[in-house]
């Protein structure tokens, strides 16, 4: 069911804890907030994935041959962690803002472009720059509020595969009461 001891990466220390895939997927996990220990009260979706270093590299063979070492050695899962309310909250406001920032750069930037060609000269130019640039600026802080969500939760992972058909997933970062519940449910 869980990882054997030893399992952890070199350097992951005693806040990391190893659980299958499944049971990430499916919510299987203890009732202790991974972020702060408490009582957990609400589960937060997340979802990890993992490429081999070694992939990039492929960049220097063709795009083609990234394309394929991508596809065939990328593990990505997604499943609920366990979390006290606030920070539930906290991580999916952060979520829907840099959604919608997402969303207000794309639609800024066909704006710009039409209002750019449909007006054409000296205004043209200024009203697509202007989109541009605000669209761009919304990219930008989009980009600042994932990194801000992630750091809000504070919890990493990455996705494994033993060789044998069992995917894992390793968090670091969590809370020792939440590695001590899965150790529990070990027994």
């Amino acid at each position: 069911m869980y990882a054997p001891q030893g399992a952890m990466p070199p350097g992951w220390g005693p806040n990391a804890v190893v659980i299958t895939a499944a049971d990430f997927e499916n919510g299987r996990l203890p009732a202790i907030c991974a972020v702060t220990g408490a009582a957990a009260s609400a589960n937060l979706v997340r979802r990890y994935s993992t490429t081999p270093g070694w992939v990039g590299c492929m960049f220097f063979i063709s795009w083609a041959a990234l394309a394929v070492a991508y596809l065939f050695t990328h593990q990505r899962v997604t499943g609920r962690l366990p979390v006290i309310a606030s920070i539930a909250a906290h991580v999916d406001r952060l979520h829907r803002t840099g959604s919608r920032l997402f969303a207000a750069g794309l639609v800024t930037w066909l704006l710009a472009a039409v209002l750019g060609l449909a007006a054409g000269g000296t205004i043209g130019t200024v009203a697509a720059t202007t989109g541009l640039t605000l669209g761009a600026l919304a990219f930008a802080v989009s980009i600042a509020t994932r990194v801000m969500e992630s750091f809000a939760l504070g919890i990493r992972g990455r996705v494994t595969n033993d060789g044998f058909g069992t995917r894992w997933v390793q968090l670091r970062g969590v809370h020792p009461a939440f590695v001590q519940a899965v150790a529990n449910t070990r027994r």
